[in-house]
């Protein structure tokens, strides 16, 4: 695991703060120096290196970055897929910052949403997930903590 105020060798970006941690991946908070932004930083989480299977996870975390950096062009609801490298032996995949609060937060903070909104959302994010899918991929972890939401309302997985 990364710790705030490490710099990556091989790209300009500081690590700020680690957003989440879950079974097979840890996303990161992270500006980048030269240009001065924000981004989102996802490795695979490297609690599973001793996996037997650590290789092919690292295999799909790769050729699915590569199809979202693809799918994302085409859907809003997907957030957008800049970079992939590799650093410190992981592979490292740079997504745009979103400036919102998760559906988890909101709802939590705010209570339960309106029929119509919640509507929306769920409209936006299965159109995500249909687009995603036909690209051959299975979003493993879509929960109202992956579902941000936008300033205006609008949500992106």
């Amino acid at each position: 695991m990364w710790t705030p105020g490490l710099q990556l060798r091989s790209r300009p970006y500081l690590i700020e703060s680690k957003l989440g941690e879950g079974g097979f991946g840890i996303t990161y908070k992270a500006r980048h120096l030269q240009l001065d932004y924000l981004v989102a930083l996802k490795t695979p989480n490297q609690s599973l290196q001793n996996d037997p299977q650590y290789h092919k996870f690292v295999k799909r975390f790769v050729r699915e970055g590569q199809i979202l950096a693809q799918v994302c062009r085409y859907h809003q609801a997907i957030v957008r897929v800049s970079d992939l490298f590799d650093e410190y032996g992981l592979p490292c995949l740079v997504m745009d910052w979103v400036d919102g609060k998760s559906l988890y937060d909101k709802v939590r903070k705010r209570g339960a949403l309106s029929e119509n909104k919640a509507v929306a959302i769920i409209r936006q994010i299965g159109e995500a997930l249909v687009e995603v899918h036909k690209a051959g991929i299975v979003h493993r972890d879509a929960h109202p903590g992956n579902i941000m939401l936008r300033g205006n309302g609008s949500a992106v997985l």
